[in-house]
């Protein structure tokens, strides 16, 4: 097996209305899907994208018309968990949002500390910022 590649994602919510149909995690998906081995890192406010919601959909009131169609995070996350994605969460982005935070995280998100998976990042074969 060729080694994993890794994505990692700082910048979370960008352009919801703008990006329902191609989000930066539609791609990721499409990657996934593509790659032997793939590794995603949420960093950043990204880290939230890796907390179970229990239920919520996103959704927008933009003058009397609600816009349900935005991009799900946590539903995307939980399908590529399940066909193998390896999810990592940085933990001190995390413990930014609260002690309980990492309660929440989607079964499969692995922790790691900060700054650690870039002393890593020589043992992928490729590493992409998105």
């Amino acid at each position: 097996m060729a080694p994993a590649s890794l994505i990692i994602v700082e910048r979370a919510y960008r352009g919801s209305i703008e990006t329902q149909f191609a989000d930066v995690l539609y791609i990721v998906r499409e990657l996934n899907r593509q790659i032997d081995e793939l590794h995603l890192s949420l960093r950043g406010l990204a880290v939230t994208y890796a907390l179970e919601s229990y239920g919520f959909t996103p959704a927008l009131r933009v003058g009397g018309r609600e816009l349900d169609t935005l991009p799900n995070p946590r539903a995307s996350l939980h399908v590529m968990l399940q066909e193998g994605l390896t999810l990592w969460v940085d933990d001190e982005d995390l413990a930014s949002f609260g002690a309980k935070a990492a309660t929440r995280l989607l079964p499969g998100t692995r922790r790691i500390k900060h700054g650690e998976l870039a002393i890593q990042w020589a043992d992928y074969e490729q590493v992409w910022f998105m």
